[in-house]
Parts: structure tokens; C-alpha cells; sequence
């Protein structure tokens, strides 16, 4: 199959009227677009994204208006608020009514709606006569895309049409909202704002993205892995160390100490709309270069559109494992290497709770230190109850990082015990000696004399 990318919106129509998937461009994301009420059609947008059938879909309307076909009849509260935002970024889950298929909203009850604000989204809608189910076109949990060129790279060849509107100007996904027991809840923080919606409505959002927990997904989106790059990404560095094998990927321009041939920026306004709008071909932009990974730095956490991008990084953050050894280090540089790295927990696997080539990474020594270094510590010489410790520190720290035994530095990464944790689904870096981070079986791990 050839992959067409054209304007042609009467192809676009013919296609979904025939039961295909085309993409379809709207101001947040590119969209797998389908005729809603046709379960085969639907079906086939689950098998092109590889996407769980408990992840519902969202189903695109052209007004408040279309909703009369589908027997929705939406509550004042909704009503006040497709008015305000329709066409825009903001979905609404309401009861699904008779003619929305399960397969749709995932067999629950609610389906979740919006009407997009792309024309050339809108001129399909026209001349349609059904609601179109349109997630974004992405294999489930891989990168949004924001441009035709980001769809074809996923898709060409498996859809006959990518309709092209250029690049999207929101850049991240609608906000989805709904209601439960007379209290109004966020599902997903998105490109229309919470305090938008919270003035609207005159009442708070309360949240449940579900990002934290194992609770069922009942809204699109809420997968706690989610968004993520083909490399592994590390989001959260107050300060991103300068690393040669890394894309760099600040929210704002800063005093960059030397020049770094794979370092982006989201904003250079300090504007949380410029950094939206640039933060998935950013993404997009970070795996096609010579990188072996991804460090992205913190968001503010000033609310906003701010809310939205931390919410797509901290799900794009790779579950992260870091390690090192001590070998000679003289206190302050071991330290120095844990404050570049931003640890803030460490685990010591070593077999005896004293060094001895080195006193001051003795046990009780080395603890006293960590604890005045604000580092938690603990010690786990069992390799057999590693992972539950791991799991639980991981839950309360960002980066924590595995002590190994002492020796040569290099040699002190336990490769083998690496690649067990690697095939459990962590990412493992390694900090050398001279402040290098290294991916774990990345090329540039292989000279350290060490089995590969």
C-alpha cells in the first residue's frame, strides 16, 4: 500500500466512508482517524496502534450540535462548556448513549468527545455523517506526532492517506474532563489549561490521571508509560549534566558552560504555548540523532500548560536505574559524582559493610555521610531482594543509584546483574570514575572489559 500525503479532503471523506484509516491533522495531534460507529473500522485503528482494548478512544463531533445524532444530551455543565471551547482542545466524557459501540469507549459506560478545531478536521466532519474516533497516530505509547512527516514514519505503507495540515499548533494532546458524584474531575491534563476550565465552571478539578496508580483507565491517555521515545528518556534534572552521549533538552535558555552538538531547547521565551507546541518534535527530533539517550530538564511546576508537559514527560520518563563504585575516590569526588548525577538515594551491594582499600566508604562512615548529604541509604548484600527495594525506593526518589563492590572502576558495574535488571524492564546507566554517564550495552560500554 502506498502512503498518499495530500490536502485532498474528498479522498479523505471517500476513504472513511469506505471502513479505511487515514490520518487526519488537528491542533493538538495527528490523529488514526475512523468512522466511529463502524466496529470494523475501529478495530482496525486497536491493530495499526497495537493499543490495549481498555484504552478507550476519543470520538470527534463537528459541534455540540451533532451530538443530538448520537442520542447525548449533555448536562448544563458541559453544555456551558462546548459553548465556551467547541472547537478546541477540550474532551468531555459523558454517557455514551445507545449508538457509540463498546469497542469505542472500552466497553464503559462514558465516551469520551471534543470537536477539533483543525479546518481541515472540520471540513471532513462536514460532509461525513458519522462522529469520527481519531486517537493519535502512534504505536501505543511511542512519541505523539505533530506533523505529517511524524505520521509517515510510523504508518507509511499501512494507511492509504495522511491529510496534511502542516504542523500542529497546540502540540500536545486535549484536556479531558468529566463529572462524578456532583464533583468535577481532570483525566488528563492537556492543551486548554485547568484554570480555564475551573473559571468556566466555577468549581475545582479534582484530578485522577492515575498516572500513580493501578487503578483501571477510564479515560484516554492515562497509561502510566506513555508518550515515550525510541531512547530512553530521563526527565526531572534540575541542573542536565553535559553529557557527550546524550541529547540535552532544556525547558529555557541558559548560561551553557560550552557548546553541545544535540542540545534543544522548548522555549526561548519562557513561554509554556512555544514549549507545547515544540515538545513532540523535540522528541521526534532527539531519536534521529547519534544519541544513546535522552535528558530532559524539569518543567516549572508553575500550572498552566506547564501542567500538561510534566504530565507527558514524567510518562515518558524511562524507570531508571543508576550505578557506580567507589574504587578510590576520595570522599568529595564520589560525592561531587552523586550530586552531578542529582542521586538521592543509594543502594550498597556490596558483600561486606566495610572497604578495604578505602575507610571512609566503611559502612557506618559512608552512611553518616550520605545522611548529611541528604542521600538515603541502604544495604542489600542479597542480590535476591534487590528488586523489591529497588521498586520501593524508585517510588520516592528520581535517581537511585546501586553502590557495587570495590575494585577496578570500571569493572564494578556487574554486567551481569545489569542485564537482569534490564530484561525486568529497567533502564541501567552507569557513572564512571571521570563523570561519564553510559547506558547499559551501549556501543560505548563495550571497551570497558566487560562481556557485552
Amino acid at each position: 500500500m502506498e502512503t498518499l500525503v495530500s490536502q485532498d479532503v474528498e479522498l479523505a471523506v471517500a476513504l472513511l466512508r469506505r471502513g479505511e484509516v487515514v490520518a487526519l491533522p488537528t491542533e493538538t495531534v495527528y490523529g488514526l482517524a475512523a468512522n466511529a460507529l463502524h466496529e470494523a473500522a475501529v478495530e482496525k485503528i486497536f491493530a495499526l496502534k497495537n493499543r490495549p482494548k481498555a484504552d478507550p478512544l476519543i470520538v470527534h463531533v463537528r459541534d455540540i450540535e451533532a451530538l443530538e445524532a448520537l442520542e447525548i444530551e449533555p448536562p448544563l455543565w458541559a453544555e456551558r462548556l462546548m459553548r465556551l471551547f467547541w472547537p478546541g482542545p477540550l474532551t468531555i466524557l459523558l454517557p455514551k448513549g445507545p449508538k457509540v459501540p463498546d469497542v469505542v469507549t472500552a466497553g464503559l459506560p462514558r465516551v469520551a468527545l471534543r470537536s477539533p478545531q483543525h479546518p481541515l478536521f472540520q471540513a471532513v466532519l462536514e460532509q461525513v455523517e458519522f462522529p469520527i474516533a481519531a486517537p493519535s497516530a502512534n504505536p501505543f505509547g511511542a512519541t505523539s506526532p505533530t506533523t505529517p512527516a511524524h505520521v509517515l514514519s510510523y504508518f507509511s505503507g499501512q494507511i492509504p492517506l495522511i491529510l496534511d495540515g502542516g504542523p500542529c499548533s497546540e502540540g500536545i494532546e486535549s484536556t479531558i474532563i468529566g463529572e462524578e458524584g456532583g464533583r468535577f474531575f481532570l483525566y488528563r491534563p492537556g492543551a486548554l489549561p485547568r484554570e480555564a476550565i475551573e473559571e468556566a465552571l466555577g468549581a475545582p478539578l479534582f484530578s485522577k490521571t492515575t498516572a500513580h496508580s493501578a487503578g483501571p483507565v477510564i479515560a484516554p491517555g492515562q497509561y502510566s508509560r506513555h508518550y515515550s521515545p525510541h531512547k530512553p528518556l530521563l526527565y526531572g534534572w534540575k541542573r542536565l549534566p553535559e553529557e557527550p552521549r546524550a541529547s540535552l533538552v532544556y525547558y529555557a535558555p541558559e548560561d551553557f558552560e560550552e557548546a553541545h552538538p544535540h542540545r534543544h531547547i522548548l522555549t526561548t521565551t519562557d513561554n509554556p504555548k512555544e514549549a507545547a507546541q515544540n515538545l513532540y518534535a523535540v522528541l521526534h527530533a532527539c531519536d534521529k540523532e547519534p544519541t544513546d539517550y535522552i535528558l530532559v530538564q524539569q518543567v516549572p511546576l508553575t500550572g498552566g500548560l506547564n501542567e500538561a508537559l510534566h504530565d507527558r514527560l514524567r510518562r515518558a520518563n524511562a524507570r531508571a536505574l543508576f550505578t557506580i563504585g567507589h574504587s578510590t575516590h576520595a570522599w568529595a569526588d564520589f560525592l561531587a559524582l552523586l550530586k552531578k548525577y542529582e542521586i538521592s538515594a543509594l543502594i550498597d551491594i556490596r558483600k561486606k559493610p566495610y572497604s578495604k582499600h578505602v575507610p571512609h566508604f566503611s559502612q557506618g562512615i559512608l552512611q553518616k555521610a550520605l545522611h548529611e548529604a541528604n542521600i538515603a541509604y541502604d544495604w542489600q548484600p542479597n542480590t535476591k531482594n534487590l528488586r523489591q527495594r529497588v521498586e520501593k525506593l524508585l517510588s520516592e526518589h528520581l535517581h537511585v543509584v546501586l553502590l557495587c563492590a570495590e575494585g577496578e572502576p570500571h569493572r564494578c558495574h556487574r554486567y551481569q546483574l545489569s542485564d537482569e535488571l534490564s530484561r525486568e524492564g529497567l533502564v541501567i546507566f552507569h557513572i564512571l570514575p571521570e563523570g561519564k554517564l553510559v547506558l547499559h550495552r551501549a556501543p560505548i560500554s563495550l571497551p570497558l572489559g566487560e562481556s557485552a
